[in-house]
């Protein structure tokens, strides 16, 4: 319980928005289950890199990531990327490794692919862009 309690004591200021979240992580799933369909394997890895950095730009050009570098600058925290945060994507990593095994799989299966790969990736989003780890930032500088 002591985790559950200090999660609600650090609420998060800046939280990443409902569509940037649900639109990347979407994608991320999408790249995933793509590549256990039946299209060729040409097709199939240009619609997955196509996913995957739609996926990565979404975040990066919205407004809420100008917010984030303010909020960062006015208590003083600069950025870097930090190892814990690419570490919910390796499991996406692995999936995108794993699935043209299963290829062709029926529609039933790369539809459960694309929920699996999208529900973590929307889980862990507000880790891998950061915006979690500003509830634990100093109060201003």
């Amino acid at each position: 319980m002591n985790a559950y309690r200090t999660l609600h004591e650090h609420p998060t200021p800046i939280p990443t928005p409902a569509a940037v979240r649900l639109s990347s992580s979407l994608l991320g799933g999408a790249a995933v289950a793509v590549l256990s369909t039946d299209l060729s394997r040409g097709a199939q890895v240009a619609l997955a890199a196509a996913c995957v950095l739609l996926g990565l730009l979404f975040p990066l050009v919205h407004p809420y990531r100008r917010r984030v570098r303010e909020y960062r600058r006015a208590r003083g925290a600069g950025f870097s990327p930090q190892v814990w945060q690419f570490l919910p994507l390796f499991f996406l990593w692995l999936a995108l490794m794993l699935a043209p095994l299963l290829a062709p799989a029926p529609t039933w299966a790369s539809a459960l692919l694309l929920l699996a790969a999208a529900g973590w990736l929307y889980l862990t989003f507000p880790h891998i862009d950061s915006t979690r780890a500003l509830a634990y930032l100093p109060a201003q500088a």
